[in-house]
């Protein structure tokens, strides 16, 4: 075996255009002396090209050194004139032991140190691998090129791309064309895409679709943590979730651990299994506990086949409550919650049915769901009746206590009402069993609910409101309104210190009205019908209102008569204990006093100034959302 050999090459810096083994070179500058040292070289010759070229070739395995680089091949030949290294079969260059390329055929410029190096090659640097069949690797920059497809391995993570740029001092892979991720837990497509091999962080700025167990994401722009699922994007994203909800904005943060997503500008969310949309500039979203909070003008809609419902606040929260059978029997056991529903009667009264034979069900739950099921108040003239009157004697107490005011000079034959009363009230069944065993909570029940603060507006084609705070349960679907809330349906007004409107179908179906409680109804002459009592119960038809039932002590009642030929006639202003309101097309077509009737008949010509108006009246169509649109402004 030969000895080892050292020779000094002197180097100098020269374009990056390639070197033949033959080309002349000039003298290099004394002060840019580099070594190569020949550690082994079984076998070695030199070819003496012309006067000024000889190359040395080794085979048999060999080992070269250039400082702190080791060069290891089958065979090699080297130009000390122009410095290039040519090798041949199991290359493997070891850089200080931090990064280890491999190839079967190499092509090393010493001055520039750059190593071009074709098939099978594969570099490595303890954090990953990255291989393929061509690449263009400065050893000096740590820089690494390929152009005709390769493939980093990190870990269970597997990336391939048709073009890429490695960066050994950053451990960055910037991938290009055709990008693929594949790992255990996320797949990544992608036009470009950057990856750190220490940080498991991606980066991208091209249309990019991210897929995993937990989310499905389309984003051109922003960082991806392969390790971790945390995301920051900063282009408009599109995220859609295991529970089918999509989410979209203009920038959004992502924190898979805790669930939490942070949406900024534009944001929508889309939940198809909820039926509901929100949208606002600023969201906060857990999909773990199914939650939102939306801020900067959102908007929530609940979504219906014909007649979807918007509703806008300066904040909207959403959630998700599980009830237990031990949480429902403690909440029914709260004495304070019991003495607020079932003896406060300025919180809630109870009634059973009416004298248009519909059944009124109980108040919904509060707030917090109990489940509470007070008696029915036994004060309630039709209960009464029909409790300790027979069908026949229905029929004389009610020729004394009924006043049936139309839109006619002829009043309704009283038999006529009093005889469907009579049969109606019959017909009516009331069951509190059956009550109770229809409104008690199911085991692990959970149920979205959602909460609209300040400045709330609500509209659907058949209904407007507007108030303070709102709560919607899917429980029970019950909007329930408080502070001064105002509800539009045509040209009818409905206000009351807190108002329950209760909805079927997603459509409205009943509302009920409690301390306060005021119905305006305009009339296309300009005319207000007014109807102001402690509590008003309302049925809907069609989305559309069809009965409303005013009481109080006293009730009180502002009508403007009409004859056939619809002129008016004059103003009646009377008191009673009950006042029901009958409606046709959203026009106001009948109204029954029941009980301790009084009041006056005023000619049209005739009427006081000061018994235009009830206590508290205010025709409030200027606080009127008009449109779905007014909410997004």
């Amino acid at each position: 075996m030969l000895s080892p050999i050292k020779f000094l090459v002197t180097l100098f810096f020269l374009p990056l255009t390639f070197l033949s083994f033959g080309q002349v070179a000039h003298p290099p500058a004394a002060d840019t002396l580099q070594e190569f040292e020949i550690i082994k070289a079984p076998s070695m010759r030199a070819i003496k090209i012309d006067s000024v070229t000889t190359l040395q070739t080794i085979a048999g395995g060999t080992v070269i050194k250039q400082g702190t680089t080791i060069f290891h091949s089958d065979s090699a030949v080297l130009n000390p004139v122009t410095h290039v290294i040519e090798a041949f079969g199991n290359i493997h260059i070891n850089q200080a032991d931090s990064v280890h390329t491999y190839s079967q055929y190499l092509k090393y410029l010493g001055v520039e140190k750059m190593a071009y190096l074709k098939k099978n090659v594969k570099l490595t640097d303890k954090k990953g691998t990255l291989f393929t069949q061509d690449l263009d690797y400065n050893l000096e920059s740590g820089i690494g090129n390929f152009y005709s497809g390769g493939k980093v391995i990190e870990g269970k993570n597997v990336i391939t791309s048709v073009e890429g740029t490695y960066y050994a001092d950053t451990k960055d892979v910037y991938f290009k064309k055709n990008v693929e991720v594949n790992g255990p837990k996320n797949h990544i497509r992608a036009d470009s895409l950057l990856y750190n091999m220490q940080t498991k962080i991606s980066s991208f700025i091209s249309p990019t679709h991210i897929k995993n167990d937990e989310v499905e994401i389309n984003t051109t722009q922003g960082t991806y943590d392969l390790n971790t699922g945390n995301a920051f994007f900063t282009s408009r994203t599109t995220v859609k979730d295991s529970s089918n909800r999509t989410y979209t904005a203009d920038n959004m943060a992502l924190d898979d651990k805790s669930g939490n997503a942070q949406l900024e500008g534009n944001a929508i969310i889309i939940d198809s299994a909820g039926s509901f949309i929100v949208t606002g500039n600023q969201i906060f979203l857990n999909k773990k506990n199914n939650s939102f909070l939306a801020t900067r003008k959102p908007v929530l809609i609940i979504k219906q086949k014909n007649d979807s419902t918007y509703i806008a606040a300066d904040t909207l929260f959403s959630g998700i409550s599980t009830f237990l059978d031990s949480e429902r029997k403690r909440l029914q056991k709260d004495s304070v919650i019991n003495v607020n529903l079932q003896q406060n009667e300025k919180i809630r009264e109870v009634e059973t049915t009416d004298s248009s034979h519909k059944k009124l069900p109980l108040m919904p739950e509060g707030i917090i769901d109990s489940t509470i099921l007070p008696s029915p108040k036994k004060d309630s003239l039709l209960l009464q009746l029909k409790d300790s009157l027979p069908p026949e004697t229905i029929k004389d107490t009610l020729h004394k206590h009924v006043l049936v005011m139309e839109n006619k000079t002829d009043s309704v034959a009283i038999d006529s009402v009093t005889n469907e009363a009579t049969a109606k009230i019959a017909d009516s069944t009331f069951s509190l069993d059956k009550i109770k065993k229809d409104s008690a909570i199911k085991s692990d029940s959970a149920v979205r609910y959602f909460l609209a603060f300040h400045h709330v507006r609500i509209f659907n084609d058949s209904l407007q409101s507007v108030c303070d705070s709102m709560f919607f349960s899917g429980k029970d679907s019950v909007f329930r309104l408080y502070y001064d809330p105002v509800i539009w349906s045509g040209p009818t007004q409905i206000t009351g210190d807190t108002i329950f409107l209760f909805t079927k179908n997603k459509q409205p179906e009943r509302l009920y009205a409690f301390d306060k409680g005021l119905i305006v109804n305009k009339t296309t002459e300009g005319f207000f019908n007014q109807m102001a009592g402690k509590t008003i119960n309302g049925y809907f038809t069609d989305g559309k209102i069809d009965y409303l039932r005013v009481k109080g002590s006293q009730a009180e009642s502002i009508y403007y008569m009409q004859d056939d030929d619809s002129a008016y006639i004059g103003m009646n202003r009377a008191t009673g204990d009950v006042i029901d309101l009958y409606f046709k097309k959203e026009k106001l077509k009948k109204v029954l006093f029941v009980n301790e009737i009084k009041g006056n008949m005023y000619p049209m010509n005739q009427i006081p100034a000061d018994q235009k108006e009830l206590k508290d009246f205010k025709w409030l169509d200027s606080r009127r959302p008009k449109n779905k649109l007014e909410l997004f402004e």
